[in-house]
């Protein structure tokens, strides 16, 4: 039930003609409008808020409320990071989430505020259920981020064929690789298979897997953190490689890391760190490129994690 961190929550006043001005943070920002208006200015578009609605808006998407528009406004407001890559990604494939009509919500927002920094257990997994009941309240009837892939790249160019075997190998990327088995599911043999999917990819079925493989490392190593008292096997075997060797071996090919090396990067301390985080969420967290171009980016973090610098290795 843990899927977040909360940072802060609280009620707050806007005084009438009150101005914020556009910024950004490394967290979801949850609003809930309790009494009279407002407008946010977020990603580029407006969105007016009454008594009653709530407005998520995703990590590093720009945000203000103009001067002037509104009047005297009472919110309350959650602050959060979430631990689970799935809902992660769901929320950000939005961007900026809003629901109006919520009033039934709002003695959730307020038990949130009341009590987010209670240590008592019980309290805390009340938060964490609420909050998810709240985010799931906003995500009710919104178009989900496409059925082409389950978000980790972009394969709307790919032909419908190509985009069927994405989609099986992210579904069993967990199970032993076998072509004959993906040729008989789809229906095609299995050289027709290979020979389209290279062609419009550019890279095989195989170098795929193993990128979906060790992209679901990423999120999981980015999120989790590496917990040394699991040992590097069950890890390995969680992502589908039986072989702990192998799959260090995997894992540094595809970034040139280590998966401990790719942890003291992303948490050590230092520009350095900061540096490669801003690399790796401007193009690998939960982001949808082709996949050569995906491909490129995480072969790129090793030279991020020495430079800062966005280059890639194509």
């Amino acid at each position: 039930m843990d899927k977040m961190r909360l940072i802060w929550s609280g009620e707050t006043e806007l005084p009438a003609g009150w101005k914020l001005q556009p910024h950004a943070h490394d967290y979801f920002h949850l609003a809930y409008v309790r009494r009279g208006d407002l407008v946010f200015h977020a990603g580029g578009l407006d969105y007016p808020l009454s008594e009653g609605s709530l407005i998520l808006i995703s990590p590093f998407v720009v945000h203000a409320v103009p001067e002037d528009s509104h009047n005297l406004c009472s919110q309350y407001e959650v602050f959060f990071r979430l631990t689970d890559p799935e809902l992660s990604f769901l929320l950000k494939s939005h961007k900026v989430l809003v629901l109006h009509g919520a009033s039934h919500l709002e003695d959730l927002f307020s038990y949130v505020c009341a009590n987010y920094s209670s240590d008592d257990p019980l309290q805390a997994y009340s938060v964490n259920a609420f909050l998810c009941a709240i985010l799931s309240s906003l995500l009710v009837g919104k178009p989900g981020p496409g059925n082409s892939s389950d978000g980790y790249v972009d394969s709307s160019r790919y032909s419908p064929l190509v985009q069927r075997i994405i989609r099986h190998v992210e579904k069993t990327y967990d199970k032993k690789y076998e072509l004959s088995a993906l040729a008989l599911a789809l229906g095609f043999n299995k050289n027709y298979l290979c020979t389209v999917f290279r062609r419009e990819t550019g890279v095989t079925i195989s170098e795929y897997l193993n990128y979906h493989r060790i992209r679901r490392v990423l999120i999981s190593l980015q999120y989790n953190g590496y917990n040394r008292e699991v040992p590097i096997h069950e890890l390995a075997d969680q992502f589908g490689y039986g072989n702990p060797s192998y799959f260090n071996r995997v894992f540094k090919t595809y970034t040139g890391l280590t998966p401990i090396e790719f942890i003291k990067a992303f948490s050590g301390e230092g520009p350095g760190r900061s540096a490669f985080q801003k690399y790796y969420i401007e193009y690998l967290d939960l982001k949808r490129y082709p996949i050569r171009e995906s491909l490129a980016y995480m072969r790129g973090l090793k030279a991020a994690s020495e430079t800062g610098e966005p280059s890639r290795s194509d």
